[in-house]
């Protein structure tokens, strides 16, 4: 298969993935990473106010401004605490948004590994005996891929910030970080599969630069997903990492043929 055809694969295994969970009745994985994200959400709400409250106080003091003071330098050092505390505040939040994703990720591991589990225990026949050894390791193999693709892509980020004044170049630069975001995205979604038929993490990114365009057809679908204010983050996993599973099976199975 070619990239195009690939990547189409990656994008309908969606609306395939939405039919199998509907017709095997595979609803009740959507209860964990909606429990996840209401706890996320609160926790990431109130680390981030604490902690912008805390750097705004440590601006305070590294200035030598007292808010509390009744003369001018009172009222400049009020105003310099509420803008360092509402800039700071938004600029936490902006990081834990921008990597919600991975943190998803992370902590729901263990259910979209079961869930890719039980959907090729639908689709082949086969199944996998509940082993917690197992279990445990491939949930590790999991957050340690999650991990290497956030270190990967963050390094791609802070690289590309060096380019990003250069003209023509540096206009390139937002699709290439968009396409390697849906591409890590998608790589989590399929290593869930390749964790089952035990390939190491080198020749599962084997596979996924063959097959790049699942990945990143894959992770474009849940990215878009993500901008449906909280309903997305709890649909995202569960969809793609079925669809994820589907598209990965169906390829392995061709590729056998071939």
């Amino acid at each position: 298969m070619g990239f195009w055809s690939d990547l189409g694969r990656g994008i309908s295994s969606h609306g395939k993935a939405l039919e199998f969970i509907a017709k095997h009745n595979l609803w009740l994985y959507f209860l964990y990473p909606a429990l996840i994200l209401t706890l996320l959400w609160l926790g990431g709400f109130a680390s981030t106010f604490a902690l912008g409250d805390y750097l705004a106080e440590e601006l305070m003091t590294a200035t030598g401004l007292d808010s509390t003071s009744e003369d001018w330098t009172g009222m400049l050092g009020t105003i310099l605490r509420l803008v360092a505390s509402i800039a700071l505040k938004g600029l936490l939040f902006f990081l834990f948004a921008s990597y919600i994703k991975y943190i998803v990720l992370i902590f729901c591991s263990p259910i979209m590994a079961l869930l890719s589990e039980r959907v090729e225990e639908i689709t082949t026949g086969k199944a996998y005996p509940f082993h917690f050894g197992r279990f445990i390791k491939d949930i590790g193999r999991g957050i340690l891929v999650t991990l290497r693709n956030m270190i990967i892509e963050t390094a791609c980020i802070v690289a590309c910030l060096f380019v990003a004044w250069i003209p023509v170049i540096g206009w390139l630069t937002i699709p290439f970080l968009w396409i390697l975001a849906w591409y890590f995205l998608g790589y989590s979604m399929m290593d869930y599969t390749f964790e089952r038929k035990r390939l190491s993490v080198s020749q599962g990114t084997s596979f996924v630069r063959k097959h790049k365009g699942i990945a990143i057809g894959n992770g474009f679908i849940f990215s878009m997903l993500l901008y449906i204010p909280f309903l997305g983050v709890i649909v995202s996993p569960v969809l793609s990492a079925t669809a994820g599973t589907l598209a990965t099976l169906e390829t392995m199975k061709e590729e056998e043929k071939v």
